[in-house]
Parts: C-alpha cells; sequence; structure tokens
C-alpha cells in the first residue's frame, strides 16, 4: 500500500508484487543432521568418560598433595 501510493506508474506495484508472490525458492533437504546428531552422542559419552578420569587424576593428586604437606619442611 505504501508502495502503491510512491510509484506513479500504475500497475507497477502490482505487477512486483504478483511476481514475489509466485517466486518459489526450493529449500534443500536436510541430510546431515542425523550424522551429526550421532557425532554429538559420541562425544558426549567421550566427554563424560574424561570427566570421570579427570575426576580420578584430581583426587589422586589431592592424595598426593595431602601426603606432601604431611611430610616434614626442608628447614627441618
Amino acid at each position: 500500500a505504501h508502495y502503491k501510493r510512491l510509484v506513479p506508474v500504475s500497475g507497477l506495484v502490482d505487477s512486483f508484487q504478483k511476481q514475489y508472490e509466485a517466486l518459489s525458492v526450493p529449500y534443500p533437504k536436510d541430510t546431515v543432521s542425523p550424522q551429526v546428531d550421532a557425532e554429538i552422542k559420541e562425544s558426549e559419552s567421550e566427554i563424560a568418560a574424561y570427566k570421570k578420569a579427570s575426576e580420578q587424576r584430581i583426587q589422586d593428586y589431592q592424595k598426593e598433595i595431602a601426603h606432601l604437606k604431611s611430610l616434614l619442611p626442608y628447614d627441618q
């Protein structure tokens, strides 16, 4: 409606509007999402295993730190 008031050539805006509404752009089908989802699930399991191993290493290091703190200082 705005362009119909501004464009002096009659029927030009209607013609553009009909052409625009008739335009159909094909959208490609999604064929990659299942593969990406599978990779995400695989990564999540790897992350969970890494977290578990890291927590074990943290506990081992905390035990080692506690042992080192229990030793006599060097100056003694």
